[in-house]
């Protein structure tokens, strides 16, 4: 059984590796780069990358489990003909996103700004975490790096809230984080592979079709929807 949600966070996460650096390449350079913090030991600064990713993680985590608790709650109605309706929502929202993939949707980017003029007003708090060394306060850094408004989040919170529940939901942002991981790690040539034409049109692709397979289920196979509305037999 694949979960088409976490494949999905997955590939929405490395197709948008060149968005996900521009958003995120300030927090890259701060959380164990030798050009910032030139008399750090290598070994320190690799702890403090990994606490920082690991801060990055536990807000996405969070933000799945709350999201997929609030939706699940709705998905969980002992009313068959609801429930099948709100499935086939959830698998248009991955026809959705397999859209977004493949052409990135202006919208997205309007919210995007709006979330920003937000986030500035957070974005202080950070300063004392930047100041002082050590694997702390990178963790900290890491769970307000996890907020940045940023249209792949915003993207597959829909996702995650549609999910069926609290541990699918963190599943989906835990495949965001894992397909956002080698560029926000090793950057540079892969971000630009990763993002191209091609390789986003063969995760759309791939997508659109577990948004079908679901759909497919919901019209013909309701019997199988109880193991969720992401969860694709192959």
């Amino acid at each position: 059984m694949v979960d088409a949600g976490f494949v999905t966070a997955v590939l929405a996460g490395l197709t948008g590796s060149l968005h996900c650096l521009a958003m995120c390449g300030g927090y890259v350079a701060l959380t164990g780069s030798r050009s910032v913090q030139p008399l750090r030991p290598a070994r320190a600064l690799r702890m403090e990358r990994l606490a920082a990713h690991a801060g990055r993680l536990s807000t996405y985590l969070l933000l799945g489990a709350a999201f997929g608790a609030a939706g699940g709650a709705a998905l969980a109605l002992d009313w068959p003909a609801a429930q099948r309706v709100l499935y086939g929502i959830a698998n248009g929202v991955l026809l959705v996103t397999a859209l977004r993939i493949a052409r990135p949707l202006t919208a997205m980017a309007a919210l995007e700004r709006a979330g920003l003029a937000l986030f500035r007003q957070a974005a202080p708090l950070a300063r004392s975490f930047i100041a002082a060394p050590g694997w702390p306060g990178r963790f900290v850094l890491g769970l307000l790096w996890g907020m940045t408004p940023c249209a792949l989040i915003y993207g597959l919170l829909p996702v995650a809230l549609l999910s069926g529940n609290a541990w699918s939901g963190a599943t989906v942002m835990l495949g965001l984080w894992l397909g956002t991981l080698p560029a926000l790690t090793l950057a540079g040539g892969l971000a630009g592979r990763l993002g191209t034409g091609r390789t986003r049109t063969a995760a759309a692709v791939v997508i659109a079709a577990f948004a079908l397979i679901g759909l497919y289920r919901v019209v013909f196979l309701p019997g199988t929807l109880a193991s969720g509305p992401f969860c694709t037999l192959l």
